[in-house]
C-alpha cells in the first residue's frame, strides 16, 4: 500500500493518552514500511486521499476532512475508540449515519463487551475488535529483569489509575429520584460483589425485575457513567486497602490521597507516556482492567509487563485468552474478593525467582504480539481501506 496514513494527533484527553497513542501508532506504521503522518485538523490542510485515522470521537463532523463524505472519495476513515460503546457520542454518529449511512466509517475498538448494541443503534455500522497495543519504547531491556533488580525495587507493588470522589458520587446518587436511587445503589452493590456481571446485566436483573423495560440504548446508558464510576471507586479502594503493610506506590488522580495511609504512598499523577516507568519502580505491577468492561482489558497490563514487573490483573476472559495458557505471564485475582489480590501478591513476594520468571515471560509476550506494530494489519484489513491506492 503506497497511500499516506494520516493520524489526527491533537486531543483534549486525560493524561495525554490519545495524543501519545497517535504518535505511537505513527511510529508503528513507519516500522511496517508505510508513509504515516501525525496531523492537526485545526491547523493543517485536510487530506483528500489515503487513510485518515482518529482516536475516540470528534466534537462534530465539521472538524473532519470533507473528503470523508464526498462520493467516490479516495480518503477512508477509521476511528479507534478505546472505551465502551456507551461512551460514543450519539449526536456525532447520528449525524454521520444521516449524512452517508456510515459508508466511509470503520470502527476499531478493543472492547468486546456489549458490541452487539452498535448495529442495533446504527444499522450498517462496520466495526471490528482490535486489541490494545503499546509502543516498542515501553519495553525494558530484557537483561534488566533479574533477581538482583527485583530485590532492589523501590516498591513491592505499584498501581496506576484513577478513582472518583466518594463525596461527589454520593451526592449525585442522592439527587436521583428515590425509586431510581434504590435501583442504582442495588446495581452498584451487585457489580461490586459479582465482577462477572456487567452494567447491562445488572440493569436487567435490578430494573427488569421491577417491571422496568430495559434494552433501549438511551435509557440503558442513562446511569452508566455514574454506576461505573462508583463501582470503580469501591473495587479499587478495596484492593488498595488489602495491600496495607506492603510497600505500595499509587500513581493516579488526587482522590487517591485519602486511601494512601500507612505503608501505601500516593506518588502523584503521571502522564500516559510515564506509566511504564512508574510500573518499573515496583516488583509487582497490579494492572487492574477498566471497570466499564467485564471481559475486555486495556493496555495497562501490557505496560506493566513491558516494564519488567511481575504483573497481576483482575480475572477476565480476554486476559486469560491473551496472557494465560501455554505461557502464563500474569497473575489473576477476583475483583469481587479484594483479599485475593493480596494473596496473589504475597505468593509472588514469597517466591521471587518464580515472579522474575513470570516478569520475563510477560515482557517477551508483549514484544512478540502486543505492540502497535501488531495492530497495523487489523486497521488496514477494514472494509475498503486497502482499496485506496493499494
Amino acid at each position: 500500500m503506497n497511500e499516506t496514513i494520516w493520524i489526527q494527533g491533537r486531543y483534549e484527553s486525560q493524561y495525554g493518552l490519545l495524543g501519545r497513542m497517535a504518535e505511537e501508532l505513527r511510529q508503528a506504521f513507519i516500522a511496517r514500511g508505510h508513509d504515516a503522518r501525525v496531523m492537526d485538523l485545526g491547523r493543517d490542510e485536510h487530506p483528500t486521499s489515503g487513510v485518515f485515522i482518529f482516536f475516540n470521537a470528534p466534537v462534530s463532523l465539521d472538524v473532519l476532512p470533507e473528503a470523508l463524505f464526498t462520493p467516490g472519495s479516495a480518503l477512508r476513515g477509521v476511528q479507534i475508540f478505546v472505551d465502551h460503546p456507551f461512551g460514543l457520542p450519539d449526536d456525532v454518529l447520528d449525524a454521520w449515519h444521516e449524512r452517508d449511512a456510515m459508508a466511509n466509517y470503520r470502527l476499531c475498538l478493543p472492547c468486546v463487551d456489549d458490541v452487539h448494541l452498535l448495529a442495533m443503534r446504527w444499522p450498517g455500522i462496520r466495526h471490528d475488535c482490535m486489541r490494545h497495543g503499546i509502543s516498542r519504547d515501553a519495553l525494558c531491556d530484557p537483561e534488566s529483569i533479574t533477581r538482583e533488580s527485583w530485590d532492589a525495587k523501590e516498591f513491592d507493588v505499584v498501581l496506576t489509575g484513577s478513582v472518583g470522589s466518594k463525596e461527589k458520587h454520593e451526592s449525585a446518587i442522592a439527587a436521583l429520584n428515590p425509586s431510581v436511587r434504590v435501583m442504582v445503589q442495588e446495581m452498584i452493590a451487585l457489580m461490586v460483589a459479582r465482577p462477572g456481571i456487567g452494567y447491562l446485566q445488572a440493569s436487567d436483573v435490578v430494573m427488569g425485575s421491577r417491571g422496568v423495560i430495559t434494552g433501549k440504548w438511551a435509557s440503558a446508558k442513562m446511569f452508566w457513567r455514574l454506576v461505573i464510576a462508583e463501582v470503580n471507586r469501591q473495587r479499587r479502594a478495596a484492593v488498595v486497602r488489602s495491600l496495607q503493610g506492603l510497600r505500595v506506590g499509587v500513581f493516579g488522580s488526587e482522590e487517591w490521597t485519602s486511601y494512601c495511609t500507612g505503608t501505601v504512598s500516593y506518588e502523584g499523577l503521571v502522564g500516559y507516556e510515564q506509566v511504564a516507568d512508574a510500573f518499573a519502580r515496583g516488583r509487582i505491577g497490579l494492572a487492574w482492567g477498566p471497570t466499564q468492561f467485564v471481559h475486555s482489558s486495556s493496555e495497562r497490563v501490557m505496560l506493566a509487563m513491558a516494564a519488567g514487573c511481575a504483573a497481576i490483573s483482575d480475572d477476565r476472559l480476554m486476559i486469560r485468552r491473551d496472557f494465560v495458557g501455554k505461557q502464563t505471564c500474569v497473575g489473576l485475582y477476583d475483583a469481587g474478593q479484594p483479599a485475593t489480590a493480596r494473596g496473589c501478591v504475597d505468593k509472588m513476594l514469597a517466591n521471587p525467582d518464580a515472579a522474575v520468571t513470570l516478569a520475563r515471560a510477560g515482557r517477551s509476550v508483549v514484544e512478540q504480539g502486543h505492540l502497535w506494530e501488531h495492530r497495523v494489519d487489523t486497521i488496514l484489513a477494514q472494509p475498503g481501506v486497502l482499496s485506496v491506492g493499494g
